[in-house]
Protein backbone atom coordinates (compact mmCIF):
# COMPACT_ATOMS: atom_id res chain seq x y z
CA UNK A 1 0.00 0.00 0.00
CA UNK A 2 3.33 2.41 -0.23
CA UNK A 3 2.64 3.37 -3.25
CA UNK A 4 -0.77 5.00 -2.47
CA UNK A 5 1.00 7.58 -0.04
CA UNK A 6 3.33 8.03 -2.25
CA UNK A 7 1.11 9.16 -4.87
CA UNK A 8 -0.67 11.31 -2.50
CA UNK A 9 2.29 13.12 -1.61
CA UNK A 10 3.44 13.58 -4.91
CA UNK A 11 0.02 15.17 -5.50
CA UNK A 12 0.15 17.90 -2.98
CA UNK A 13 3.30 18.94 -4.34
CA UNK A 14 2.07 20.13 -8.05
CA UNK A 15 0.15 22.50 -9.11
CA UNK A 16 -3.75 21.29 -9.62
CA UNK A 17 -3.68 24.00 -12.81
CA UNK A 18 -0.71 23.35 -14.42
CA UNK A 19 0.28 19.44 -13.15
CA UNK A 20 4.19 21.18 -12.56
CA UNK A 21 5.75 22.63 -9.23
CA UNK A 22 7.46 26.14 -8.04
CA UNK A 23 9.17 24.47 -5.58
CA UNK A 24 11.65 26.96 -2.77
CA UNK A 25 15.26 25.22 -2.59
CA UNK A 26 16.75 26.35 0.56
CA UNK A 27 19.09 23.50 1.58
CA UNK A 28 22.16 26.29 0.63
CA UNK A 29 23.37 27.54 4.20
CA UNK A 30 25.15 24.36 5.08
CA UNK A 31 27.35 24.14 1.77
CA UNK A 32 27.66 27.77 1.12
CA UNK A 33 27.09 29.09 4.35
CA UNK A 34 24.58 31.55 5.48
CA UNK A 35 24.28 33.83 2.31
CA UNK A 36 22.25 36.52 1.39
CA UNK A 37 18.37 35.89 1.28
CA UNK A 38 18.45 32.89 3.84
CA UNK A 39 20.57 34.81 6.81
CA UNK A 40 17.33 34.59 8.35
CA UNK A 41 15.43 32.01 6.75
CA UNK A 42 12.12 31.52 9.38
CA UNK A 43 11.86 35.36 7.81
CA UNK A 44 12.17 33.37 4.31
CA UNK A 45 10.19 31.21 4.87
CA UNK A 46 7.48 33.48 5.89
CA UNK A 47 7.74 35.88 3.78
CA UNK A 48 7.21 33.66 0.59
CA UNK A 49 5.09 30.79 1.74
CA UNK A 50 2.49 33.48 2.76
CA UNK A 51 2.12 33.69 -1.24
CA UNK A 52 1.84 30.05 -2.24
CA UNK A 53 4.82 28.38 -3.96
CA UNK A 54 4.07 24.61 -4.77
CA UNK A 55 6.40 23.28 -2.37
CA UNK A 56 9.64 23.78 -0.26
CA UNK A 57 12.71 21.41 0.47
CA UNK A 58 15.04 22.26 3.03
CA UNK A 59 17.21 20.66 5.66
CA UNK A 60 15.30 19.24 9.03
CA UNK A 61 16.72 22.02 11.06
CA UNK A 62 15.23 24.92 9.14
CA UNK A 63 11.94 22.72 8.93
CA UNK A 64 11.57 22.14 12.55
CA UNK A 65 12.23 26.60 12.73
CA UNK A 66 9.88 27.34 10.40
CA UNK A 67 6.69 24.13 10.20
CA UNK A 68 4.54 26.44 11.45
CA UNK A 69 4.38 28.99 8.25
CA UNK A 70 3.35 25.75 5.75
CA UNK A 71 0.87 24.62 8.20
CA UNK A 72 -0.78 27.90 8.47
CA UNK A 73 -0.57 28.40 4.50
CA UNK A 74 -1.06 24.44 3.78
CA UNK A 75 2.06 24.05 1.82
CA UNK A 76 3.72 20.82 2.22
CA UNK A 77 7.52 20.29 2.29
CA UNK A 78 10.62 18.06 1.57
CA UNK A 79 13.65 17.20 3.63
CA UNK A 80 16.94 17.30 2.12
CA UNK A 81 18.67 14.47 3.45
CA UNK A 82 22.34 14.75 2.93
CA UNK A 83 24.44 17.83 2.71
CA UNK A 84 28.29 18.98 1.57
CA UNK A 85 30.24 21.87 2.97
CA UNK A 86 32.50 23.68 0.26
CA UNK A 87 34.96 25.03 2.19
CA UNK A 88 35.64 20.89 3.24
CA UNK A 89 37.66 18.34 2.15
CA UNK A 90 35.55 16.81 -0.20
CA UNK A 91 33.74 19.78 -2.11
CA UNK A 92 31.93 17.66 -4.13
CA UNK A 93 30.92 14.69 -1.98
CA UNK A 94 26.99 15.04 -0.28
CA UNK A 95 27.06 12.27 2.66
CA UNK A 96 23.65 11.40 3.70
CA UNK A 97 22.79 13.11 7.24
CA UNK A 98 18.63 12.39 7.47
CA UNK A 99 16.68 9.59 7.31
CA UNK A 100 13.69 8.84 5.15
CA UNK A 101 11.51 7.62 8.76
CA UNK A 102 12.89 11.07 10.20
CA UNK A 103 10.79 12.67 7.11
CA UNK A 104 7.90 10.94 7.77
CA UNK A 105 7.69 11.75 11.24
CA UNK A 106 8.56 15.35 10.09
CA UNK A 107 5.54 15.04 7.97
CA UNK A 108 7.02 16.00 4.61
CA UNK A 109 5.97 15.29 1.29
CA UNK A 110 9.15 13.93 0.05
CA UNK A 111 12.80 13.89 0.30
CA UNK A 112 15.41 15.42 -1.83
CA UNK A 113 19.54 14.14 -2.12
CA UNK A 114 21.89 14.98 -4.43
CA UNK A 115 24.41 12.74 -6.55
CA UNK A 116 27.46 14.52 -8.68
CA UNK A 117 27.98 12.23 -11.58
CA UNK A 118 31.59 12.16 -11.87
CA UNK A 119 32.99 12.90 -8.59
CA UNK A 120 35.41 11.02 -7.11
CA UNK A 121 32.89 9.50 -4.67
CA UNK A 122 30.23 9.03 -7.42
CA UNK A 123 29.60 5.02 -6.56
CA UNK A 124 29.19 5.79 -2.67
CA UNK A 125 26.32 8.76 -3.45
CA UNK A 126 24.94 6.15 -6.00
CA UNK A 127 25.00 3.65 -3.37
CA UNK A 128 22.95 6.00 -1.20
CA UNK A 129 20.67 7.00 -3.57
CA UNK A 130 19.93 3.36 -4.60
CA UNK A 131 19.11 2.32 -0.42
CA UNK A 132 16.90 5.60 -0.23
CA UNK A 133 14.98 5.05 -3.18
CA UNK A 134 14.28 1.49 -1.28
CA UNK A 135 13.78 3.26 1.94
CA UNK A 136 11.30 6.03 -0.26
CA UNK A 137 9.20 2.71 -1.59
CA UNK A 138 8.79 1.84 1.53
CA UNK A 139 7.21 4.77 3.07
CA UNK A 140 5.49 5.90 0.53
CA UNK A 141 7.68 9.27 0.55
CA UNK A 142 8.54 10.24 -3.12
CA UNK A 143 12.06 10.99 -4.12
CA UNK A 144 13.29 13.97 -5.87
CA UNK A 145 17.09 13.03 -7.10
CA UNK A 146 19.23 15.87 -7.60
CA UNK A 147 21.40 14.99 -10.57
CA UNK A 148 24.42 17.04 -10.88
CA UNK A 149 27.24 16.31 -14.10
CA UNK A 150 30.64 16.98 -12.42
CA UNK A 151 34.15 17.77 -13.23
CA UNK A 152 33.36 17.83 -17.02
CA UNK A 153 34.88 20.56 -19.52
CA UNK A 154 31.22 21.42 -19.53
CA UNK A 155 28.69 20.33 -16.78
CA UNK A 156 25.91 21.67 -18.62
CA UNK A 157 26.68 20.00 -21.67
CA UNK A 158 23.50 17.44 -23.02
CA UNK A 159 24.84 14.58 -23.08
CA UNK A 160 25.79 14.49 -19.43
CA UNK A 161 22.78 16.17 -18.18
CA UNK A 162 20.78 13.57 -19.85
CA UNK A 163 22.78 10.84 -19.13
CA UNK A 164 22.89 11.90 -15.64
CA UNK A 165 18.73 12.58 -14.96
CA UNK A 166 18.36 8.71 -16.30
CA UNK A 167 20.89 7.26 -13.96
CA UNK A 168 18.49 9.33 -11.55
CA UNK A 169 15.11 7.69 -12.84
CA UNK A 170 16.97 4.11 -13.32
CA UNK A 171 17.94 4.02 -9.26
CA UNK A 172 14.65 4.43 -8.24
CA UNK A 173 14.26 8.39 -8.05
CA UNK A 174 10.50 9.55 -8.47
CA UNK A 175 11.69 13.02 -9.75
CA UNK A 176 14.59 14.64 -11.06
CA UNK A 177 16.26 18.25 -10.50
CA UNK A 178 19.17 18.93 -12.86
CA UNK A 179 20.83 21.91 -14.81
CA UNK A 180 19.34 23.43 -17.77
CA UNK A 181 21.32 22.42 -21.12
CA UNK A 182 21.34 25.64 -23.04
CA UNK A 183 18.18 25.21 -25.24
CA UNK A 184 14.60 24.60 -25.35
CA UNK A 185 15.82 21.64 -27.84
CA UNK A 186 19.05 20.46 -26.15
CA UNK A 187 16.39 20.45 -22.29
CA UNK A 188 14.01 18.11 -24.33
CA UNK A 189 16.40 15.58 -25.29
CA UNK A 190 16.75 15.36 -21.55
CA UNK A 191 13.26 15.04 -20.64
CA UNK A 192 12.20 12.77 -23.61
CA UNK A 193 14.90 10.47 -22.43
CA UNK A 194 13.64 10.47 -18.62
CA UNK A 195 10.93 8.22 -17.65
CA UNK A 196 10.25 10.49 -14.61
CA UNK A 197 9.53 14.35 -14.14
CA UNK A 198 12.60 16.41 -14.71
CA UNK A 199 12.80 19.95 -13.17
CA UNK A 200 15.11 22.25 -13.59
CA UNK A 201 17.69 23.46 -10.79
CA UNK A 202 17.81 27.14 -10.56
CA UNK A 203 21.28 28.14 -10.03
CA UNK A 204 22.65 31.49 -9.04
CA UNK A 205 21.42 34.87 -8.95
CA UNK A 206 21.32 35.91 -12.43
CA UNK A 207 21.94 39.82 -13.04
CA UNK A 208 19.40 40.10 -15.35
CA UNK A 209 15.67 38.63 -14.23
CA UNK A 210 15.06 38.38 -17.96
CA UNK A 211 17.84 35.74 -18.56
CA UNK A 212 16.50 33.32 -15.75
CA UNK A 213 13.03 33.90 -17.04
CA UNK A 214 14.10 32.78 -20.49
CA UNK A 215 15.35 30.00 -19.03
CA UNK A 216 12.35 28.89 -17.28
CA UNK A 217 10.15 29.59 -20.09
CA UNK A 218 12.69 27.06 -22.64
CA UNK A 219 12.34 24.23 -19.64
CA UNK A 220 8.40 24.77 -19.75
CA UNK A 221 8.32 24.41 -23.83
CA UNK A 222 10.73 22.04 -23.34
CA UNK A 223 8.24 19.52 -21.08
CA UNK A 224 10.30 20.19 -17.77
CA UNK A 225 7.93 19.63 -14.83
CA UNK A 226 8.74 22.75 -13.03
CA UNK A 227 11.39 24.23 -11.21
CA UNK A 228 13.25 24.28 -7.52
CA UNK A 229 14.83 27.97 -7.46
CA UNK A 230 16.74 29.30 -4.64
CA UNK A 231 18.82 32.26 -5.63
CA UNK A 232 17.17 33.88 -8.39
CA UNK A 233 13.94 33.99 -5.97
CA UNK A 234 14.70 35.04 -2.56
CA UNK A 235 18.26 36.44 -3.20
CA UNK A 236 16.00 39.00 -5.76
CA UNK A 237 15.43 42.30 -4.49
CA UNK A 238 11.60 41.58 -4.46
CA UNK A 239 11.38 37.58 -3.93
CA UNK A 240 7.91 37.87 -4.10
CA UNK A 241 7.24 39.73 -7.03
CA UNK A 242 9.93 37.30 -8.74
CA UNK A 243 7.40 34.49 -7.46
CA UNK A 244 4.71 35.52 -9.24
CA UNK A 245 7.09 35.73 -11.99
CA UNK A 246 7.64 32.17 -12.13
CA UNK A 247 4.23 31.36 -11.30
CA UNK A 248 3.05 33.21 -14.39
CA UNK A 249 5.67 30.93 -16.83
CA UNK A 250 4.80 28.23 -14.88
CA UNK A 251 1.09 27.59 -14.26
CA UNK A 252 0.17 30.61 -16.44
CA UNK A 253 2.25 29.45 -19.82
CA UNK A 254 2.82 33.17 -19.93
CA UNK A 255 5.64 34.72 -22.15
CA UNK A 256 8.87 36.06 -20.81
CA UNK A 257 7.42 39.88 -21.26
CA UNK A 258 4.29 38.91 -19.74
CA UNK A 259 6.32 37.53 -16.57
CA UNK A 260 8.59 40.60 -16.59
CA UNK A 261 5.44 42.85 -16.03
CA UNK A 262 5.50 41.27 -12.30
CA UNK A 263 8.40 42.19 -11.66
Amino acid sequence: MSHIGKQVRLKRMLNPKSNNAIVVAMDHAAVLGPIPGIINPVETVKTLASHHPDTFFMPNGVIKQTYTHFVENDIPFMVSIDTCVEMGPEPDYFMLSDSVMHAVQLGASGVSMHVMVGAKKTSDMLKGLAKVAEDCDNLGMPLMAIMYPSGFDNNHDVKHVKWAARIGAELGADIVKTYFTGSVETFKEVVDSCPIPVMLSGGQLTDDPRDFLTVLKAVVDAGGRGCAVGRNLWQYKEPVKMLEAIKLIMHEKASVDQALKAL
